[in-house]
Parts: structure tokens; sequence; C-alpha cells
């Protein structure tokens, strides 16, 4: 993101209105995210005329999802470790903050296949600064889908199943072990099906070092909590399998496990 101006210091009261206001840029140096990889790169700082001191500087990976009412809501995905939480910016300087993390495996994805998904998330860097009001950085991040999750998608698609949309869900998958209660939908719809033979399925994974567990279940999209919308199936895949091992039949016989629970 561009250099963003920090309104309220430098306005130019009392100097002709000439006063060059202190700047902030979060830049990330890490061209290709994935759940489960690194995250890198600086807090730029620009000092304006004036200058100004920081005193608390705070990075968030943030994403928005249903709660269970169906409001958005804002989820703390994971915190990013910061070189320095307090500093000074002289008058005409600029300073550079590193900062560094681990995206969790369960981190939402913004893409699959190079295409955008329509889901939200961003790092959101907060600084609090002398006596003014907070100030707050956003940059929407890129986060691709791991080979796993495109390989068990492109087993559905050779089902029939397309990917159609994604939505993130403010809630823990129950008997999963978690570190957050935020979990990701994958809407695969098939036009030639009829309502009756699940038309549109929702997939989930909830990915771990290993590989991921698969729940898939008929679409609800205007239900939010977990234990109110449709039976649901599962099977797991491992990270190693991905583009290796043919997970059709494993699609098949949970589409068919689906239809006997479902009916």
């Amino acid at each position: 993101m561009g250099f963003r101006r920090l309104f309220g210091i430098g306005n130019g009261n009392g100097n002709g209105g000439n006063d060059d206001p202190p700047e902030i840029d979060t830049q990330i140096t890490t061209f290709h995210l994935v759940p489960g990889q690194d995250i890198a790169g600086e807090v730029v700082l620009k000092g304006g005329s004036q200058g100004f001191k920081i005193d608390h500087l705070n990075l968030d990976v943030v994403a928005k999802g249903y709660y269970y009412n169906g409001t958005i809501t804002d989820d703390e995905v994971t915190g990013l470790n910061v070189r320095r939480y307090s500093l000074t910016v002289a008058p005409g300087a600029e300073e550079r903050v590193p900062f560094s993390g681990r995206l969790p495996w369960e981190c939402p994805v913004t893409e699959l296949a190079g295409q955008a998904l329509g889901v939200d998330v961003s790092l959101t860097t907060w600084l609090q600064w002398e006596s003014e009001s907070p100030v707050r950085d956003l940059d929407f991040l890129h986060i691709a889908a791991p080979p796993l999750y495109e390989a068990v998608l492109d087993a559905f698609a050779e089902e029939g199943y397309r990917v159609n949309g994604s939505q993130l869900i403010d809630e823990y998958i129950p008997d999963a072990e978690a570190r957050r209660g935020l979990y990701q939908i994958f809407f695969v719809s098939d036009p030639g099906r009829g309502a009756d033979r699940f038309a549109e399925l929702e997939i989930v994974f909830h990915q771990n070092a290993v590989g991921a567990m698969v729940y898939v279940r008929r679409a609800a999209r205007s239900t939010f909590q977990w234990k109110e919308k449709p039976p649901v199936r599962s099977f797991p895949a491992a990270h190693h399998e991905a583009g290796q091992i043919d997970l059709g039949e494993r699609v098949r016989k949970t589409l068919a496990a689906l239809a006997l629970m479902d009916g």
C-alpha cells in the first residue's frame, strides 16, 4: 500500500499550512503467501516536518467473517512479531521496522488457481502515537490455496462440481482441534443436478502440517451455525497426496454416504 499520511500531526497549524505530515507504509516482502508459510516485511515511517513518537506498533492478520447471526465480524487470524514496538521518528527522518511471522495452517485463502474468491483477509498495522487517537493502515493480502485444496477441489470438479464462491464463518468446528474459531467454506455447484441431488455443496478444509480433514455437506448459505446446517461427511487427505494420488474415489464415496445421511 502507498504511503498514508498520519492526519492530526503536521496539519499546518501555526505554520501557514506548509507542514509536511508524517507518513506510514507497510510493505510486505513475501510475494507468495500460503497457509503454514512465513510472512515478512517492514513498516516504513517518515517523520515529516515535525517528527513524532510512536507509543505502540502492532501488526495483525485480520479476516472478515460471518458471525452466528449473519452479521460481519473481524477475526484476528494471527499476530506478527515487530522488531520495535515503540520508537521516535525525527523530523525529516525515515525509520524502517521489520516484521515477521507465520500464517497458521488454518489461515483462510483468498485465491484459488489464481482466481479471487471474494474473501477479505488483510494485514492491519495499528499505531498508538503520543496523545492522539490510534491510526490504522490496511493492506489486503493475496493468499493462495495450497496444492492439497486444489487437488481435492479438482476431484470434485471431475464429478461436475465447480467452485462458485467462498465464505468465512466465525465459529469452531465441533470436535476439531483449532487455534482460532474461524473456518472457510468453499461453495461448489453442479447446475445439471436437481435440488434433490445436491445441486450445491459446502466444502471445508480443516488443515494442519500433515494434511486436512475435508468436510462436505449440502449447501445452506443462509445458515451460519455448524450444528444447524445439513448433515456432514468427511474424509482425510495428506499434503503429500496432492498431485500423486487420485482423490476421486474418496470424493465419490463421500457423496454416496452423504446421500444416505441426507435422505
